[in-house]
């Protein structure tokens, strides 16, 4: 049976803290036309695809194949939602309330963000996506800040979130809003040696520098 040729490369992520008693949050204003939507049971599915659609061709699908279509996000966002230590309050959609009627019921929802703990009075923020057509109107900040405020709310004290480190614009909203880089590593992928040398450039180094 032919095979296709693969090669490993190393994706360098960067792990990023929130300290909750340094930084005061004011409460985020989304744009006129937005809502926030807290977390219930029966936006299971709206959560999962609204990621799948934010990380369809992104290279964190690449790194995560759960997030690369919306059979892989509707388990993952079970996983999250169903384990003990899932917080509600960190949890939220952003709905455009102005959208016209699309092909999918929940194609009005623009933004997803899951919190859960990890530790005792630390939490990790999990999976911030905003769909293509609506960034760069600040919501993804907007949206991050909103979570932030659910975790101090829920007595948490430091929130982490891990971030590829090529998603530079996702590195710079975090450090804008008080996040610093904790740590770094390597996640090691697996990819057809035959995928485009632009993408491999942009996103990734082929080995681990020294």
């Amino acid at each position: 049976m032919w095979r296709i040729p693969m090669a490993e490369r190393y994706f360098k992520r960067y792990r990023m803290k929130f300290d909750c008693r340094r930084f005061s949050l004011p409460e985020p204003r989304l744009p006129q036309g937005f809502r926030w939507v807290p977390w219930s049971e029966e936006l299971l599915e709206a959560h999962a695809y609204v990621k799948a659609d934010c990380f369809r061709g992104e290279i964190d699908s690449t790194l995560f194949p759960c997030l690369a279509n919306l059979a892989g996000c509707r388990k993952l966002m079970s996983d999250i939602a169903y384990q003990s230590n899932f917080l509600p309050r960190a949890t939220w959609l952003i709905e455009d309330t102005t959208a016209a009627p699309g092909k999918h019921r929940y194609s009005h929802y623009c933004g997803t963000i899951q919190g859960m703990s990890r530790a005792f009075r630390v939490g990790a923020i999990q999976n911030v996506g905003i769909t293509r057509d609506y960034r760069g109107q600040g919501l993804g900040k907007a949206l991050v800040a909103r979570s932030l405020i659910g975790f101090a709310e829920s007595g948490v004290q430091r929130v982490f979130l891990d971030v590829t480190a090529a998603n530079v614009q996702a590195v710079a909203l975090y450090e804008r809003l008080g996040f610093r880089i904790e740590s770094l590593s390597y996640q090691t992928v697996k990819l057809p040696e035959s995928l485009s040398p632009a993408l491999l450039a942009r996103n990734v180094p082929p080995a681990i520098p020294s």
